[in-house]
C-alpha cells in the first residue's frame, strides 16, 4: 500500500468509511494504528513519525483532522502547515501514515503540494445530494444484494435524510429483515418504523446548521404528517441529552477519541456528536433540554397543546443558535 494518504471531504460519512477501509490494510501484525487527534502543536507526532518502530516491522498511524490542514492553524499556539509538510519529509520508511480531514483541504494548502510530490495517494469524497444521493443509495442497495420495491428510495432520503451513516444503518436494518427476499415499498415503510429518529436527527441538523430556522420547517414537516407530538419530543430531548453528554465528554478529554465507546454509539453517530457539540454552547444546549422538560410537564398538565410545544421549543432553540452567533461575531 502507499506509504502516505491523504483523505478528505465534505462527506463525513465516506471519510470515515475510507479511515476504516485504510486501516484494514495498514494495521500492523502486534500493534494497533496510532491516532493522533487534531494536535495543534505537532512535536508528539513528529516524533512518532520519524522513529523506527522496535517490536513490529511497521508502524501505522492517523493524524486526524489536524489544524494545518483545515485553515484553522492561523489561531495561536497552533502549528502552521509548513510544519506539517517538514515532517512528512521525516516519514520513516517503515512507516504508513493517513492524514483524515473532515472538509476539503484547500487546493492552495502546501500539505496538498508535499502528499503529491512523495507520490502519495489522495482520496477527496465530495458531498453527495440530489441525483447524486438517489445513486448513491442505489448502489449500496445493490452491493447489499437487497430487491426494494419501487418508492423504497425516495422513502429513505425522505426519512434519513441526506446523512450517509443513518442511510447505511437503515439498509443493514433492511439486509437484516429481507433475510434474503424482496420487499415491497410497504415492508419498506414498516422495517424503517423508527424514521421520527431519522427525522429527528435532520431537525438536530438544521437547528445547528447553516439556517437554524430549517428545524423549525422539519418539525412542521414531521407533525403534518401525523407524527405523534409526544413522541417528537421524547426523541428530540433523547438527542440533545447526546449531545448534552458529548459536550462534557469532549470538555474532559479535549477530543471525541472515545466517545463511541463512552456513550454506547456507532462510530457514525458519535462523530456526528463530537461534530455538533462544537457547533453550539454547552450552556445553550442544557437550555433546550430544560425547556424540553418543561414542555412535557404542561403536556401532561394540559397547559399547552402537543404541537404548539414543540413547535415553540424548536423555534426558541433557533433563535437562542442565532443569537450566540452574532455574539461570537
Amino acid at each position: 500500500m502507499n506509504q502516505l494518504t491523504l483523505i478528505h471531504g465534505e462527506e463525513r460519512f465516506l471519510v470515515d468509511r475510507s479511515v476504516k477501509e485504510w486501516r484494514a490494510r495498514a494495521r500492523p501484525p502486534q500493534l494497533d494504528v496510532e491516532v493522533f487527534d487534531a494536535p495543534g502543536r505537532l512535536n508528539e507526532f513528529r516524533h512518532a513519525v520519524a522513529e523506527m518502530p522496535l517490536f513490529d516491522p511497521e508502524r501505522a498511524l492517523i493524524l486526524r483532522d489536524p489544524p494545518q490542514l483545515t485553515g484553522s492553524a492561523k489561531r495561536g499556539g497552533v502549528d502552521p502547515p509548513d510544519r506539517l509538510v517538514a515532517i512528512l519529509g521525516e516519514l520513516a520508511p517503515t512507516t504508513v501514515l493517513c492524514l483524515v480531514a473532515h472538509a476539503k483541504v484547500p487546493d492552495r494548502n502546501p500539505v496538498i503540494a508535499a502528499v503529491k510530490a512523495r507520490g502519495g495517494s489522495i482520496i477527496f469524497h465530495a458531498a453527495v445530494k440530489g441525483r447524486d444521493l438517489r445513486a448513491w443509495i442505489e448502489r449500496e442497495i445493490g452491493i447489499r444484494g437487497l430487491w426494494l420495491g419501487s418508492g423504497s428510495v425516495e422513502h429513505l432520503v425522505r426519512v434519513a435524510g441526506p446523512d450517509l451513516g443513518s442511510i447505511a444503518s437503515e439498509l443493514d436494518k433492511l439486509v437484516a429483515f429481507a433475510n434474503g427476499k424482496p420487499l415491497s415499498i410497504t415492508d419498506v415503510r414498516q422495517a424503517v418504523a423508527g424514521d421520527e429518529a431519522a427525522g429527528l436527527y435532520e431537525t438536530l441538523g438544521d437547528l445547528l446548521g447553516a439556517t437554524p430556522a430549517k428545524g423549525a420547517e422539519s418539525i412542521d414537516r414531521l407533525l403534518s404528517e401525523g407524527r405523534a407530538g409526544q413522541y417528537l419530543l421524547a426523541i428530540l430531548a433523547g438527542q440533545i441529552r447526546d449531545l448534552v453528554l458529548a459536550q462534557a465528554y469532549l470538555q474532559a478529554h479535549g477530543s471525541g477519541s472515545g466517545l463511541a465507546a463512552a456513550l454506547g454509539k456507532p462510530d457514525w453517530q458519535a462523530d456526528r456528536l463530537s461534530r455538533q457539540a462544537r457547533s453550539v454552547s454547552s450552556s445553550t444546549t442544557a437550555g433546550w433540554l430544560a425547556a424540553l422538560h418543561d414542555v412535557d410537564r404542561k403536556l401532561k398538565t394540559g397547559e399547552i397543546a402537543e404541537t404548539d410545544g414543540l413547535r415553540l421549543a424548536v423555534l426558541r432553540a433557533a433563535a437562542d443558535v442565532t443569537a450566540e452567533r452574532a455574539r461570537r461575531h
